[in-house]
């Protein structure tokens, strides 16, 4: 091969790989190497998507070119569209993706702000915009900000406004309860109610329906969430009701209580003085429960030092009581949806529950106590005014109780002879307990169920969770935890689909370099003794010097005698000796993080161009040997 061929066959190489890449462009081919898969769609979103009846129009708004943005948001800019482009691919054409740029003073920022795009203003004056909308029909979800701190609920957010701009209706909550959580409402123009909703039914109204279930008689034909909350005295007919709802995979929250402060605080004095026992202040659902697995002690409360709040004793004395708990992150399962960037809650004489042994249930813990918590008979700790009482005698567990938490898995019914039949009225003949033709309930669940069960309710109570404000006559509330955000988030997770419930939390795409830490940690033990003594010395040096100084400068010294001058001048060689001695001991403590990343980054950059080398050499050999 002479030179001009030579050269020909290059040029023609190159134009090989550049034609291969635009190609290549052309299509979304990816590998997706990350643990946690995080650039691939879960199996929910790609249902989710798939299955659109009528076109979604998704406008992504974000502000690439605005001068000096950190690349880290024009990296999670990336981020987000390809996520975009992953549901558009999924969707078989029913989504239609459009990306717009809003410059300054344009019809694109005009139509962001009008979108309720949240504007951030940056420092040169030009504004940020990064978010989305979809639109099927009259219908239109708002994602205002992707939040970069949110990166792992990301295709999370996304499926959920996509679930979401398809209903086209409220969603209905069906609500038992044994608290007075719903208000009564006004009878007269300008009369004041009697009594108001709980600020979490109030927060709820905004995107459902709220309908009171007091009997099996008042069941609505459609309850798209059943919310359970401090049952009491339920008949046969109405845990029927229940029972099928949750045989049906249909959504369920469950809130119980050992010992409810709400009903203790509202006893009747008369009562109290007389020595009865409060009423209505245990809720369970034992007979449910017991047929599908799960284990709650509606006599046992928990105790846990390790979280124990602060309140104020009945002389006024603050003290730390155990069976009030404010739980922090620690207490939190944070991979799950609902409970990310949860960290301040308050939870008021709880229970715990969990699975029999015999069980195939799933539980997924939310909030667990620590591991040197314990139970206590709640009658008992009710009588117990001193924590150190309380956890003398406490029943210590083996491993951390749970609180609350999700229970997955498929279920038999409670009520494997059918419906019960209303007990007969006075003089009436009694009639079979069961009804003989009932061939349509469900004996078993036909889906997973989609159970929430948390062992208290006070924490969803207003004093212990939100404080009502009046500012210039507006109406305002002021969260003191992150109570409401759990029930909200909580009740909203499973108003979701199938689909949408499936789709698990992912890991972040900025991942740490876990050797090159591990590196810096060791040589930071390793240098840091001799870093602090080094420092140690020139700070007395620097000391010694200041007060030689001063001495010459004042009023009572202004001789400066030859020896004073050799004692400073030798103080300040010492101290640049120690000086240079700490500098090089800090630059052998970056040295193997700096080597290790300069390894890297000649990895990195050197990792391709040898890849085609090495194949270019094994052509070129396999093509010579052919000769």
């Amino acid at each position: 091969m002479n030179t001009s061929q030579k050269l020909i066959a290059g040029f023609l190489l190159i134009l090989i790989l550049i034609l291969t890449n635009m190609f290549a462009s052309l299509f979304s081919w990816k590998i997706d190497l990350t643990s946690g898969k995080i650039f691939t769609l879960s199996q929910g979103s790609q249902q989710l998507a798939a299955q659109l009846e009528e076109p979604v129009d998704f406008v992504f708004y974000f502000s690439r070119t605005v001068e000096d943005l950190p690349i880290s948001f024009k990296n999670y800019g990336t981020r987000v569209e390809e996520m975009l482009r992953q549901f558009e691919a999924a969707s078989k054409g029913m989504i239609h993706l459009n990306i717009i740029n809003p410059k300054p003073d344009t019809e694109e920022e005009e139509a962001a702000m009008q979108a309720s795009i949240s504007g951030n203003p940056m420092s040169n004056g030009e504004t940020l915009f990064f978010g989305l909308t979809m639109t099927q029909a009259d219908n239109q979800e708002t994602i205002q900000v992707f939040d970069y701190r949110k990166e792992s609920s990301l295709e999370y957010d996304i499926a959920k406004a996509l679930y979401t701009v398809q209903q086209w209706d409220k969603p209905t909550i069906g609500l038992i309860s044994g608290l007075p959580i719903v208000g009564t409402p006004q009878f007269f123009p300008g009369q004041q109610p009697q009594s108001q909703d709980w600020v979490f039914v109030e927060q709820l109204r905004q995107t459902f329906e709220f309908s009171e279930i007091n009997s099996a008689d008042d069941w609505p034909a459609v309850v798209d969430v059943l919310m359970v909350v401090h049952p009491q005295n339920l008949d046969e007919q109405m845990l029927f009701e229940i029972d099928q709802h949750i045989m049906a995979g249909n959504p369920t929250f469950i809130a119980l209580d050992p010992s409810s402060y709400f009903m203790k605080a509202n006893q009747n004095q008369q009562q109290m003085m007389m020595g009865q026992p409060p009423q209505g202040v245990t809720s369970s659902l034992g007979q449910l429960f017991t047929a599908y697995g799960i284990e709650f002690s509606e006599m046992e409360m928990l105790v846990d030092n390790n979280y124990a709040a602060r309140v104020q004793s009945q002389g006024g004395t603050p003290m730390q009581m155990p069976t009030w708990l404010n739980l922090t992150e620690e207490a939190v399962n944070q991979d799950e949806f609902i409970m990310s960037q949860l960290d301040s809650l308050l939870f008021v004489e709880s229970g715990t529950f969990g699975k029999t042994e015999d069980s195939e249930l799933e539980i997924i813990p939310l909030i667990q106590s620590s591991g040197d918590a314990g139970t206590i008979f709640a009658m008992l700790a009710n009588q117990i005014a001193n924590p150190l009482q309380l956890t003398n005698n406490m029943n210590k567990s083996d491993s951390p109780e749970t609180i609350a938490g999700f229970v997955r898995g498929n279920l038999k019914t409670a009520f494997p002879d059918g419906r019960p039949l209303e007990p007969p009225e006075e003089g009436e003949e009694a009639p079979p307990p069961f009804a003989a033709d009932d061939t349509d309930s469900l004996k078993e669940s036909n889906a997973p169920c989609n159970l929430f069960v948390v062992t208290d309710t006070d924490w969803m109570q207003d004093q212990f969770s939100t404080r009502r404000l009046n500012f210039m006559g507006v109406s305002a509330v002021q969260p003191l935890n992150d109570n409401l955000n759990l029930l909200t988030n909580a009740v909203e997770f499973m108003s979701g689909s199938q689909d949408l419930i499936s789709i698990r939390p992912k890991g972040n795409s900025i991942r740490p370099f876990i050797v090159v830490d591990e590196i810096e940690k060791q040589a930071q033990v390793e240098y840091q003794q001799k870093l602090d003594a080094l420092n140690q010395e020139v700070q007395g040096f620097e000391t010694r010097i200041r007060e030689l100084q001063t001495q010459q400068g004042g009023g009572n010294s202004i001789i400066i005698t030859p020896e004073l001058q050799a004692e400073i001048a030798e103080l300040n060689k010492n101290a640049a000796a120690k000086r240079s001695e700490r500098r090089e001991v800090r630059k052998k403590l970056r040295e193997k993080v700096e080597s290790l990343n300069f390894t890297l980054a000649l990895a990195n950059l050197a990792i391709v161009p040898c890849a085609v080398f090495v194949l270019g050499v094994i052509f070129f050999i396999r093509r010579h040997h052919r000769k």
